[in-house]
């Protein structure tokens, strides 16, 4: 498996005027199910705390294992930086009322320096990490949420009430990523079918300095 599955595989949402919006930025959402009722979890709380240092078990691939830093950035800029022994990847977004977007993603980070604020306000959107509301059935690029309501074991802790947002391509592979409160993406998976046993590659939180 190439070593770009996980560096594009992470690598953490778009409804809030109404249809006209939604049609703008190419987001719908269904009906939630009995089962899922909609998260009430604010998108600010979905990132780890700052200078934080988490670490990912990898399972399926040498480069599923990765350490994730966490800076916050005037207020509502969050940088990240992954390094999975084969690159460090950084990534900042920008959060606002009804969307994370995705302003940068430098892989060699290894010495990429933070923008200023101006810089910052003058960077264009490059993709959607997440939008609102937080409901199943909400989609987004490709990506659609499936569950609010998820039960993930970790190394960590067990986390309840994950949303859980999936994505499946032309050949049918699928990518999932597992969101708890205050800490964004602690689980991620991508299945590719493959003869009878279908190829799983992981990563999933195991500890957090």
């Amino acid at each position: 498996m190439k070593k770009y599955l996980f560096v594009f595989i992470p690598t953490l949402f778009l409804i809030a005027c109404g249809t006209d919006l939604n049609k703008e930025q190419g987001s719908s959402t269904d009906s939630t199910s009995e089962t899922d009722v909609p998260s009430k979890i604010p998108l600010t709380e979905l990132f780890l705390p700052d200078k934080s240092i988490a670490t990912f078990k990898g399972d399926g691939n040498e480069y599923a294992s990765f350490t994730l830093t966490t800076k916050y950035l005037y207020d509502v800029y969050v940088a990240t930086y992954e390094d999975n022994g084969g690159t460090i990847v950084q990534k900042i977004y920008y959060i606002s009322d009804d969307k994370i977007s995705l302003l940068a993603n430098n892989a060699e980070a290894y010495d990429v320096g933070l923008p200023s604020l101006s810089e910052l306000q003058s960077m264009q959107e490059i993709d959607v990490y997440m939008v609102s509301p937080l409901s199943v059935g909400t989609q987004f690029n490709g990506w659609k949420i499936t569950s609010t309501t998820e039960t993930v074991e970790t190394d960590l802790q067990t986390f309840e009430d994950v949303i859980t947002i999936e994505k499946v391509d032309e050949q049918g592979s699928k990518t999932r990523k597992y969101f708890a409160k205050n800490y964004g993406e602690i689980k991620r998976e991508y299945i590719m079918p493959e003869g009878d046993e279908p190829f799983i590659v992981t990563s999933t939180i195991e500890s957090i300095k």
